[in-house]
């Protein structure tokens, strides 16, 4: 027992060493670096409904204790919680996993890739914990709310503490973020799976293992109806929320709006001229012909993409930005304020219509233009389920598409050798959030890293204890 504990007292002692390198790397970003102010920055500082609340408010709030230092004091906090998540991640890992020294080292290393790859190899440059944007703290919240997630699953079950804990964060991330709306239906997948497994535990022990309506029942019990209910509460809170929240600050109750927006420069990009036919409004279908001839003249078009699955997405990448802000925003704009006099002064009723406008265009091409559209979807996906776990180098594809199924073949081998394995339901979740992550951004904007790669040093971790558990499998 005393041996247990002092091996306890020094796990916790070598803690303050992976606190200190947090410390050490993030102090330097911090005293040798600025606040960047980004496009974004406008945006969230101005309470703007494309933006959704919770960054945009914890800007108001430090600006009205230090209108003159709001920004250093942002990034001090962003960088300060950098380095107490990024610990505490390595302290939950360590006691998880009983990690040793090298094998903390090596984490934390993981833990600091985004922080490097974005800044060295990202078009923006950009580090992160110094730059006015969501990132700037989602970068350090998403591992935090993710191992709530494998506590969770760990817990075995579906609806208590760890889950309702688990939700709540996700619903904070979403606040911040709207790309984190796919969580929400990460946590309903795991408490789906993990209360059909309970139930078929439950009705083998009641000697029912055939009787159909008794599994059902227990499925029941296990707390999926709650799940339901909880995840409807969730999306409707969420949208509560924002709405109450535009109508404080904007006096319009209602969603973030550009989603759709974005989403149509997508539909837009893979449009035909003839295409425009199946819009039935005239003045809708005089309008999409101004922005496809004014795009096709500039090439924003996928006729001139290069041939090969990633070439076509890096095109379709070069032109998304372009397509909605200047081709389709700025002739939109003009549009309704010709037909329905919103003028610039009345900014946000104006992006408002803006998107509906791109709802109404979506709604009658798509049927046209389906089967391009799936096309380049694939281009897109392909190349953000690269950048997020590599670099999209061509012989780095490779490694991308090799680790993948190195990743889905040790996570079988492992649920298959041992139903005890913690390592492959951390790779399981880990996947399925990165699908979820890639498919649900590539419906309305490019897969650029940073949006990417949240989930890359998961995914190291998780594969680096696969391979220690299979490691130790055969050593039995």
């Amino acid at each position: 027992m005393e041996a247990v504990s002092s091996k306890g007292m020094r796990k916790k002692k070598t803690d303050f060493i992976f606190a200190g390198i947090f410390i050490l790397f993030f102090g330097i970003l911090f005293l040798t670096g600025a606040p960047i102010y980004v496009g974004d920055t406008f945006q969230h500082e101005n309470q703007m409904i494309m933006r959704e609340p919770g960054y945009a408010l914890l800007i108001q709030g430090l600006r009205f204790l230090a209108p003159q230092m709001h920004y250093w004091i942002l990034i001090a906090l962003q960088n300060l919680l950098a380095i107490v998540g990024n610990t505490i991640i390595i302290i939950f890992m360590r006691k998880r996993f009983s990690l040793g020294i090298l094998e903390s080292l090596l984490f934390t290393a993981i833990l600091l890739i985004p922080h490097l790859l974005i800044p060295f190899f990202s078009s923006t440059h950009l580090v992160l914990t110094n730059a006015l944007m969501t990132e700037g703290i989602l970068f350090s919240l998403y591992p935090l709310a993710f191992i709530s997630l494998l506590d969770m699953i760990w817990s075995k079950k579906p609806i208590g503490r760890e889950s309702f804990r688990t939700i709540g964060l996700f619903f904070l991330l979403s606040l911040i973020r709207g790309q984190m709306m796919v969580l929400f239906i990460v946590w309903f997948f795991v408490v789906y799976i993990q209360s059909v497994k309970n139930a078929v535990w439950e009705t083998n022990r009641a000697g029912k293992k055939r009787d159909t309506f008794a599994l059902a029942e227990n499925i029941a019990r296990q707390g999926l109806i709650a799940a339901v209910a909880i995840l409807i509460i969730a999306f409707s809170a969420r949208s509560v929320l924002i709405r109450g929240y535009n109508f404080l600050e904007q006096g319009l109750f209602v969603d973030t709006v550009s989603g759709k927006a974005m989403s149509f420069a997508n539909v837009l990009y893979v449009a035909d001229r003839e295409d425009g036919e199946a819009i039935t409004d005239d003045a809708l279908r005089a309008l999409f012909y101004k922005i496809y001839d004014s795009a096709d003249a500039d090439r924003m078009n996928y006729k001139y993409a290069p041939s090969g699955l990633i070439n076509r997405a890096a095109h379709h990448e070069q032109c998304h930005d372009e397509l909605n802000f200047t081709y389709f925003a700025e002739p939109t704009k003009q549009f309704l304020q010709q037909t329905q006099g919103l003028s610039v002064e009345r900014y946000q009723e104006l992006m408002a219509a803006v998107d509906q406008v791109a709802e109404k265009l979506s709604a009658a091409l798509m049927s046209q233009v389906i089967f391009r559209y799936l096309r380049t979807y694939i281009s897109v996906i392909t190349l953000g389920f690269v950048r997020t776990v590599s670099y999209e180098y061509p012989l780095l594809i490779w490694y991308a598409a090799f680790i993948y199924f190195v990743a889905i073949v040790l996570t079988a081998k492992l649920f298959k050798s041992d139903t005890k394995s913690q390592a492959a339901p951390f790779m399981a979740v880990v996947l399925l959030t990165i699908v979820g992550n890639v498919c649900a951004t590539a419906l309305m904007i490019q897969c650029t890293s940073r949006y990417m790669i949240y989930n890359l040093p998961l995914f190291y971790m998780a594969g680096f204890l696969e391979l220690r558990e299979l490691v130790g499998i055969r050593r039995k």
